[in-house]
């Protein structure tokens, strides 16, 4: 996908490649992004640099605080809590890398003078998990708007769901979990 926004780099997300040879002769195609393919090795020592600069980061920035958030809360929930804003999210990403460079700069950020993108983002067992949740909630977006500004980020929420904390939904999806296996039990035993 491809934005031009009147004088600005042009933004370009990476897609997976199709199966099928890629006519670049077509107008809406994206141009050839000239971006470092990364060995396994070279992922796993960036994503140790990156793991290495948030920990250091605690001593200075909150924003380490809300990104180890952002990947406990993206490792741990399931689904049904982790997506409950998803419905009431508006806006989208615009790739201006903002929030790729927050407290420093992520190595798997490409920039040059036409475009910008993720080296990972699509690579389904490397693409960061805060990444690909974000926002998770309006904290996430109140947090990293207030690193971004005042270039505001395009995500907004409308509206929210019914149990808007995450401790809330937590507490109400474990309710509804003990129902369910009361209400087997009572079934099976004939109460």
């Amino acid at each position: 996908m491809e934005q031009n926004l009147g004088g600005q780099n042009r933004l370009v997300q990476i897609t997976t490649a199709p199966a099928t040879a890629n006519n670049h002769d077509d107008q809406n195609s994206v141009p050839e992004l000239n971006i470092p393919v990364l060995s396994e090795r070279q992922i796993l020592q960036k994503k140790a640099y990156i793991g290495f600069r948030k920990i250091i980061g605690f001593f200075y920035t909150k924003h380490s605080y809300g990104a180890t958030r952002r990947w406990i809360l993206a490792k741990v929930l399931p689904d049904r809590i982790l997506y409950r804003w998803k419905p009431y999210q508006r806006g989208g990403c615009n790739r201006c890398g903002l929030c790729c460079k927050i407290v420093f700069r992520c190595p798997f950020f490409h920039e040059d003078q036409n475009t910008t993108a993720c080296m990972i983002y699509t690579s389904p067992r490397h693409a960061p998990p805060p990444c690909v949740v974000f926002p998770i909630d309006p904290i996430d977006l109140a947090e990293v708007q207030r690193e971004v500004s005042p270039a505001p980020c395009p995500f907004y929420f409308e509206g929210q769901p019914e149990h808007p904390t995450t401790w809330g939904a937590v507490k109400a999806d474990i309710r509804a979990q003990l129902g369910k296996r009361v209400d087997k039990l009572k079934e099976a035993f004939g109460s």
